[in-house]
């Protein structure tokens, strides 16, 4: 299991610091630097020691887009605020290095997928118990805003907090499917449970809508298209009678969707203003009082059209892997790894056993069903630059890049190969979202 002679163990680390902020919280660790220093910590060890298998195109792509997003401020004259922001994106690109090469097996993949369910269910209980106090406040001293359940940090915001609870919620159901571990199974399942509840005390739309977006895709998985239109509407009936308050408010006309429609369509008129590089990364709000509401808006206003493309491409590319993974017929046993790669990676006596394909297929549904929540959430929210988009980008960089060194006949996903959709489903989005936003505007 987890190993503290391994540098891999000290990205856990740091992601549990990361998530759950005891530097702003616990009285001997106030004031200290303890994200960033843990997370140099890990870089240190994973620079010398782990080996690095950059072949994945978002390995270029995430590189480009924090270039884009200087440039995007710099356009604006602001030197000192394009050096900001990229400097700020520089610990979302570590975190994505660090994860997308040192999870290059299995038995780490469920390592990563532990932490994070134990990471959800610690900020659930939390949420908990800011429901049940009459104040409002848990044991960090964070507190409700207007009843919904919030954390510290880049968890502050409830809409935050349910998209990475529902990033984390599939992670831990796969985790309780693959474990032989009675014990580990249950509390996985305990862990699915309290993170339900989590997104339920949010009460953030975006990501109950992720959520059923998530079970629609789990139904025509189980069921099969046909038999999932006679399943998915009860499960989906269910799922609003018993979701929270505000998933039954929706309506185009309510003064808050009304709201967020008007910044889409300010987001647009950014993009035709400052078509190719945007208004500028984080300069949305200098333009619109309200934010955009809208990571694919977002993105376009402030990056312009190249910026949208390398950030779209990130998404279709990893969209890709994952299709490959879960689309292909069963493969041939895998391939062990070579001597000299197996002891680079330090694996234990006896080596891990050799993976199934079936076993990297449940893991790429996952990461499927993740994908797609965070995707459908993103539309309603404005998350396009926050880390746990990145985190699960690697983990389906992680998983592809495991899966082609156990079965090299699996073809690598190269952005030559997909000129064509990396041009044209940008544009084609664009042109949707102009219609889409025209259209609600009118019933606004």
């Amino acid at each position: 299991m987890l190993n503290p002679a391994r540098p891999f163990f000290y990205l856990l680390a740091y992601l549990a610091v990361l998530y759950l902020r005891p530097q702003e919280y616990v009285p001997s660790l106030i004031g200290t630097a303890l994200v960033p220093a843990s997370l140099l910590f890990a870089v240190a060890l994973w620079l010398i020691a782990q080996p690095k298998n950059f072949e994945a195109p978002q390995h270029g792509l995430m590189l480009a887009l924090a270039a884009a997003m200087g440039l995007s401020v710099l356009a604006s004259g602001w030197m000192m605020g394009a050096i900001k922001v990229v400097t700020q994106f520089v610990p979302t690109l570590l975190v994505f290095y660090l994860v997308a090469t040192s999870v290059d097996s299995l038995k780490r993949f469920r390592e990563i997928c532990l932490v994070l369910s134990l990471l959800s269910a610690v900020m659930a209980l939390h949420g908990i118990e800011q429901a049940a106090q009459e104040g409002g406040i848990g044991w960090t001293g964070a507190e409700m805003i207007q009843g919904r359940i919030t954390y510290l940090g880049f968890l502050n915001d409830p809409n935050d907090l349910a998209m990475a609870f529902l990033i984390s919620l599939p992670l831990t159901l796969y985790l309780a499917r693959v474990t032989d571990s009675f014990w580990l199974r249950h509390a996985a399942h305990a862990a699915a449970a309290l993170t339900a509840y989590g997104i339920y005390l949010c009460n953030s739309r975006g990501s109950m809508l992720g959520l059923g977006a998530m079970l629609a895709c789990w139904v025509s998985r189980r069921y099969g298209t046909l038999r999932g239109l006679l399943v998915l509407p009860v499960l989906l009936l269910g799922l609003l009678l018993l979701g929270p308050s505000r998933i039954n408010e929706m309506a185009v006309d309510e003064e808050s969707a009304a709201g967020r429609i008007d910044a889409w369509y300010a987001g647009f008129e950014m993009f035709r203003e400052h078509p190719l590089l945007g208004v500028g990364s984080g300069q949305f709000t200098d333009y619109n009082p309200l934010t955009a509401h809208n990571s694919f808006v977002l993105a376009l206003a402030e990056m312009g059209l190249l910026g949208y493309g390398i950030w779209m491409a990130i998404l279709l590319v990893s969209a890709a892997m994952l299709w490959q993974v879960l689309t292909l017929a069963p493969l041939h046993v895998a391939v062990p790894l070579p001597a000299a790669d197996a002891a680079a990676r330090e694996e234990p006596a006896p080596p891990e056993p050799l993976p199934l394909w079936s076993d990297v297929q449940r893991a790429g549904a996952a990461l499927a069903y993740a994908f797609i929540g965070a995707l459908v959430s993103a539309f309603f929210l404005s998350r396009s630059y926050v880390v746990f988009l990145y985190l699960l980008v690697a983990l389906v960089v992680a998983l592809h890049q495991l899966a082609r060194r156990h079965w090299p006949e699996l073809a690598p996903v190269r952005l030559g190969a997909m000129a064509g959709r990396l041009v044209m489903t940008p544009l084609v989005s664009i042109a949707a979202l102009w219609l889409l936003t025209r259209i609600l505007l009118n019933f606004a």
